[in-house]
């Protein structure tokens, strides 16, 4: 495993957390607001800054875009995490 903190390693975080807490059907058992939430403090937690607003200051509703210290990136949002390569296969 690399030293250096990837959004791969949040986006495994935040699956596992999600569903060892609420089951794989968390989508429709957790408020939106609370996964946006969620996601956010994980991926600070792995050292990523964020590009655009928080989901603090949104409600979840609008992605935060971040970079994380290998320069790999995600978003979060209402939606959980999803990695920049995730987004690009269901455009």
């Amino acid at each position: 495993m690399p030293g250096t903190p990837t959004a791969h390693h949040a986006y495994n975080l935040f699956s596992l957390t999600m569903e060892s807490r609420h089951g794989c059907d968390w989508r429709e058992k957790v408020e939106p607001y609370s996964v946006a939430l969620l996601a956010d403090e994980i991926v600070l937690g792995f050292g990523a800054e964020p590009l655009t607003g928080s989901a603090t200051q949104s409600g979840g509703a609008v992605p935060t875009v971040w970079r994380f210290p290998d320069g790999s990136t995600c978003r979060t949002g209402h939606f959980g995490l999803k990695m920049e390569d995730e987004l690009r296969k269901s455009a």
